[in-house]
């Protein structure tokens, strides 16, 4: 362009008489910026509190807090610097104001270096303004937190796991057990395959665990929980969207167990992390849990054999409950085993266990796969339960639900312990 000028100016020459100068035009005044009001305000003061969080920062998330609550923040600073948080986000998704009081639905997203999901937390956050500006009084969790809310952790990692356990928590060969029951899963379903890198909190007891998953009756009977948060769509209610997939060690339940039980426990939730993707709101519980049991080599038809066979137990409320569970059609809805109490859920695994073994033993192991990819079929109508059921397996097995049930029993008692 310089030259171009130059060359223009060139061929303008040779005049007598130079062009007049123009006259200089004011410029106008600038507009003042209208200063930012009290909701940017409140979006400046959460991007604040998210990055110093992910870069655990307490100097920095305390400058954001006011009263009680800059001591929580403190320790919560200390605690996500040891993480590997690469990525932190903070979002408003209503917001009362009220004078100098502002009260805000929060949604924090995170995710960790490395680890296949992300991860949503909600909470209350009242805020009020001070002579400094707005500052959060008060950061309250609704539902389940954050890892770095609860305390430190210590960071341990394989090839396909990151595992988040409480510090000072000695976690013997918890990596090599993760990486085992991932192979042995995958020998027991090759078609499947579990998510590149998980994410894996080890708990030290049920406090821990109920601050970071949603309850669940029958929490001090498990071991260890597979946790995604899916959306359903359609008819048919098929996943469309996942994210928060991570898995849920208890340690003192778990950390007692022999080499062999825990990588059988890892190769069962692994099952599930695998199968999320494939899995239907219509899917029976016998069928999520059995399959996981098949996958992980899990044969625990013992227990429904000797109920079936007459065993008694101790107490007969007990054995009423127990005995109800012995049923597909019982166990038919997804949320079948949520709120058992644990007799109740020993009873229905094993149910579960000896419906999926006998299946595999009569139709082959590709059959429950196709069994459970044929509740997502929109062309087969219903809603969960056991008339849904009995048109999957007459479509899949050809064969009634009860006819399964039958094979399932026949299965416990041949193996009643």
């Amino acid at each position: 362009m310089l030259a171009a000028a130059a060359l223009l100016a060139a061929g303008c020459g040779g005049h007598s008489r130079p062009a007049p100068a123009q006259a200089a035009t004011p410029q106008a005044a600038k507009t003042p910026r209208k200063p930012p009001d009290d909701l940017e305000l409140l979006r400046r003061l959460l991007n604040a509190r998210a990055a110093a969080t992910q870069d655990g920062d307490a100097a920095a998330l305390v400058r954001t807090s006011a009263g009680p609550q800059r001591r929580r923040d403190r320790r919560a600073a200390r605690a996500a610097a040891r993480l590997p948080i690469a990525h932190l986000t903070m979002t408003a998704q209503t917001t009362d104001l009220t004078g100098r009081r502002a009260v805000l639905h929060v949604e924090t997203i995170y995710a960790f270096a490395h680890v296949h999901s992300r991860f949503v937390k909600h909470s209350k956050v009242t805020a009020v303004r001070t002579p400094a500006g707005w500052r959060v009084r008060r950061d309250r969790a609704l539902g389940v937190k954050a890892p770095w809310e609860l305390g430190r952790y210590s960071v341990h990692r394989s090839r396909h796991f990151l595992a988040l356990a409480p510090r000072g928590l000695a976690v013997g060969s918890l990596m090599s057990d993760l990486e085992a029951g991932r192979a042995l899963m995958h020998r027991g379903l090759p078609e499947v395959r579990p998510p590149g890198r998980m994410l894996v909190l080890v708990t030290r007891g049920e406090a821990d665990a109920r601050a970071l998953t949603r309850d669940v009756r029958s929490l001090g009977s498990l071991t260890a929980i597979a946790e995604a948060q899916v959306t359903l769509r359609g008819p048919a209610r098929r996943v469309s969207w996942v994210t928060g997939q991570r898995i849920l060690v208890m340690w003192p339940a778990y950390g007692h167990r022999s080499s062999d039980e825990r990588r059988m426990v890892m190769a069962h939730e692994l099952t599930h992390a695998a199968l999320v993707r494939r899995t239907s709101g219509r899917i029976p519980a016998w069928l999520v849990e059995g399959i996981a049991m098949y996958a992980s080599g899990d044969q625990r038809a013992a227990n429904a054999g000797a109920l079936l066979a007459g065993a008694r137990l101790k107490v007969a409320a007990e054995q009423t409950a127990a005995e109800r569970e012995l049923s597909l059609a019982r166990l038919a809805r997804a949320n079948a085993m949520s709120r058992l109490e644990p007799i109740q859920l020993a009873v229905a695994y094993s149910y579960a266990s000896a419906a999926a073994f006998s299946i595999a033993a009569r139709h082959g192991r590709s059959a429950l796969l196709r069994l459970y990819d044929a509740f997502n079929d929109e062309r087969i109508r219903g809603h969960a339960g056991p008339r849904l059921d009995d048109r999957v397996t007459r479509r899949v097995l050809h064969e009634s639900l009860r006819s399964v049930q039958a094979d399932a029993e026949a299965f416990a008692r041949a193996h009643a312990g």
